[in-house]
């Protein structure tokens, strides 16, 4: 599904995908619930980032023919807390 905004320049694609962030030679898994062109949201349990933070982040095809999506991301707002998990946004800085 594609969801438009009018304060955004690009579509953003929401999706229930697991990601794995990587930050300060340590992992943990998240879900990833939209993408766009320039960044992205997803939401920990029990993990927060303070604005500034920059993570790797790899979201595994489950599909051959498509391939994984990795990138540096720089976290650009405070984390929401929605029951029982934070909700991240970050820009992409790279992408791989």
């Amino acid at each position: 599904m594609l969801v438009y905004d009018d304060n955004r320049n690009f579509y953003r694609m929401l999706i229930n995908a697991p990601c794995k962030i990587s930050f300060d030679q340590r992992q943990v898994m998240g879900i990833c619930k939209d993408l766009s062109a320039t960044g992205m949201s997803f939401t920990l349990k029990q993990q927060t980032f303070p604005v500034g933070t920059f993570l790797e982040i790899e979201i595994e095809s489950q599909e051959r023919e498509i391939p994984s999506f990795s990138a540096q991301a720089e976290v650009i707002r405070p984390a929401v807390e929605r029951g029982d998990e934070y909700v991240i946004g970050v820009k992409f800085h790279k992408m791989n």
